[in-house]
């Protein structure tokens, strides 16, 4: 139980917050949020620097904070400080919103159950989200290390910050879900704030929980230790925070302005895209402070950039040290860029980046065949390699994977919802400014990025981002009958989405609850289960002190690493080896000339150019070879 340690931080930062936060419970628990954010980092980053991130450390680390907000929560309640609420809108009876919300509760059971009982199977998690967690574990810090996959190191690593504290505080990922589930759960609750703010009614708000909530490629995620749930629930902080620099703050401008920063550097320090998605954000926020404020203005955004820019300095120092770039290796991170920026090359992008949630069964081979034909219209192959990555193919399926599934349902929501708002500009010019943020960090979006087969996944925070204004849109009462409906269609599919997952099935033949948790770390990619298991046994025989690992840029190393830590514990210790890229010159590796591993493990279907001497095969079953240094 020493995972609860975490939360006396967020419910102190929670009930100080709602004694200024007089108007809704909603802003103190996202402005505690981001408090609790930032404790997590600076707790990671300082132990990191004398290598103490481990359980005594971070126990003892968590239990002072845990103790100072008991001392904050006595003084808060001692002194009365708590004001009765008159009875929240989602109390008074109201059948449509107890129909939603009980909707809403059976999709969050659910996934909750499918992300307790399931293990992290992703496969970006198995190559480089949960492997950089026990390479950090390992080394007790969060160092750069020689590694064969480079994004374990530069990609933006907060969401893991969160898994490596409940990872070391439960000795296990029983817990590693949560993270993603959590910001599943919060940017729902941040949704139907921004709403209000937009001029939503209660039953406005309500639709925007819901919106949120039931986006199908967030609920297969938010069962899973990817980012981008996380990535859309700082962001949503990031523009709430940023209306009330632009509008009128519930509390003062500094602290709002701090909250902003902070909220953005979070979400940059977990996916970088959120520089895209927060960017005309900023941009509004900051035109209008200098409006309102003028001579105050430029400090108040300098408050904001610089607690943006403390928050990844860490971060930002270390990719700087070892790729002579903040943002990671530039031959690596250029894969990721469109090569021309041309108007046609955004059209294709554009129609690219929407075909994606276009496949809907019965229909879908129609439209997709109307893809085809729009697209030709731009003059260029719509699998051109100068806007595609890695040689992929266009393509896209029905499916219910958290990497590929589409959003049809509410795409069009989203796309009737901005039209609305930016049609209505004279009448109310707040939410077409925030319509038109939608569709700008849209157009940077794929103006920036290569289209990609998982581009969906990268979409989550823009569906997340449009929820208040369609929330906004069904608050009106000539729109309400359709929200209804619209609200039992998503329910439905939600439910099907939470029930039905491709590789976390709850109601299946192979239901995760009739599944070994071992097993299930394959079920992303079965064919590795016989071969992992075998090398795993023959990795744990003799009982190796320094296990080498040489691997491709993509395969799965995080599994491996598990089933040998079931049979040996904590005294073996892995370090990859051979490694060429630049992380080579990283920290230093355990092993040495006079210290080489044990064993040597290589993953993946490729043969090393070289293999020190003195080395024997002592297991060989594709994709994973084990070799053992002569005795």
């Amino acid at each position: 139980m020493t995972f609860l340690f975490v939360l006396p931080a967020w419910v102190a930062a929670f009930f100080v917050f709602r004694q200024t936060l007089l108007e809704d419970w909603r802003e103190a628990a996202v402005a505690a949020a981001v408090v609790w954010g930032v404790i997590v980092l600076v707790l990671t980053e300082v132990l990191s620097l004398f290598h103490a991130l481990a359980f005594i450390p971070l126990l003892v680390a968590w239990g002072l904070i845990s103790g100072a907000s008991f001392g904050v929560l006595i003084r808060v309640f001692t002194k009365g400080l708590v004001r009765e609420r008159g009875a929240s809108y989602f109390l008074r009876k109201h059948p449509v919103a107890a129909t939603i919300v009980a909707g809403v509760f059976c999709i969050f059971l659910a996934t909750f159950v499918v992300a307790f009982v399931s293990p992290p199977n992703n496969w970006d998690s198995m190559t480089y989200h949960m492997a950089r967690v026990v390479n950090w574990i390992d080394h007790r810090s969060i160092r750069h290390y020689p590694t064969h996959i480079l994004r374990q190191l530069y990609l933006g690593p907060w969401a893991e910050f969160a898994i490596t504290h409940l990872q070391i505080l439960t000795g296990g990922d029983r817990f590693a879900n949560f993270v993603q589930f959590v910001a599943w759960l919060g940017s729902a609750v941040a949704a139907s704030l921004v709403s209000k703010k937009l001029g939503a009614g209660q039953i406005g708000q309500l639709f925007a929980f819901l919106f949120s909530a039931t986006i199908p490629i967030g609920i297969l995620e938010a069962s899973t230790t990817q980012n981008d749930y996380v990535t859309a629930f700082w962001l949503l902080c990031f523009i709430n925070f940023s209306m009330d620099l632009a509008q009128e703050a519930s509390i003062s401008l500094w602290t709002t302005s701090i909250l902003a920063g902070a909220s953005l550097g979070l979400a940059i320090l977990t996916k970088p895209t959120a520089i895209i998605f927060g960017a005309p954000f900023f941009v509004w926020a900051s035109i209008a402070v200098v409006r309102r404020l003028r001579a105050a203005s430029p400090l108040l955004i300098a408050v904001l950039c610089a607690a943006t820019l403390a928050i990844n300095a860490g971060h930002f120092a270390r990719n700087q040290s070892a790729f002579g770039s903040p943002f990671g290796p530039g031959a690596e991170t250029a894969l990721y860029k469109n090569q021309i920026h041309t108007p046609a090359a955004l059209c294709s992008n554009v129609i690219r980046n929407v075909a994606v949630h276009l496949a809907i069964p019965k229909i879908g081979p129609y439209l997709k065949a109307l893809v085809f034909k729009i697209h030709s219209l731009t003059g260029l192959d719509i699998s051109d390699p100068l806007i595609t990555m890695g040689g992929e193919t266009f393509e896209y399926y029905v499916n219910l994977n958290e990497n590929f599934a589409g959003n049809p349902l509410h795409l069009l929501i989203a796309t009737c919802a901005i039209g609305w708002a930016i049609w209505h500009l004279r009448r109310s010019h707040i939410p077409a400014i925030y319509a038109a943020c939608l569709l700008t960090e849209t157009l940077m979006f794929c103006g920036y990025l290569r289209w990609q087969l998982w581009i969906s996944r990268l979409h989550l925070p823009l569906f997340v981002a449009v929820a208040p204004v369609c929330g906004l849109v069904f608050s009106r009462p000539g729109f309400r009958r359709i929200g209804y409906v619209w609200s039992a269609i998503a329910v439905l599919v939600g439910l099907l989405y939470a029930t039905k997952n491709d590789t976390r099935p709850l109601i299946e033949a192979s239901s995760v609850l009739t599944q070994r948790r071992t097993d299930m770390y394959f079920n992303s990619r079965r064919e590795l289960r016989a071969p992992f298991f075998a090398a795993a046994k023959e990795v744990a025989r003799r009982n190796p002190l320094i296990v080498g690992i040489i691997s491709g840029q993509d395969d799965w190393e995080y599994p491996f690493r598990l089933l040998v830590r079931k049979q040996l514990g904590t005294g073996v210790q892995f370090e990859h080896f051979n490694v060429r890229n630049e992380s080579r010159n990283c920290a230093p590796e355990i092993m040495t000339v006079d210290d080489p591993p044990d064993k040597i493990v290589i993953i993946g279907f490729f043969v090393p150019e070289t293999l020190p001497p003195g080395y024997k095969a002592a297991f060989v079953s594709e994709p994973i070879r084990v070799f053992e240094r002569y005795r």
